[in-house]
């Protein structure tokens, strides 16, 4: 009898636990999803350095670099 019922409670402990889950949603900061990548977030401790935020024009000079640093007709000699 004692055996059957700690096996129930830890079974329910089990399930129970389960339970706590924090809601998984954004920050307040990167909630806008509809803002065109080139206006970023300003205040945005990642930024590259070059680019400022909302300039849509250094935004694309900046991606070009960036993918030129992944060229590989670029880094071989």
């Amino acid at each position: 009898m004692n055996r059957a019922l700690l096996i129930a409670l830890s079974l329910a402990g089990l399930l129970i636990a389960g339970c706590g889950e924090k809601a998984q949603t954004s920050t307040a900061s990167f909630k806008k999803s509809d803002t065109p990548a080139w206006q970023g977030a300003p205040g945005d401790p990642f930024v590259a350095k070059g680019w400022t935020p909302g300039d849509r024009d250094s935004w694309v000079r900046q991606i070009h670099e960036r993918n030129q640093y992944q060229n590989e007709y670029n880094k071989t000699p």
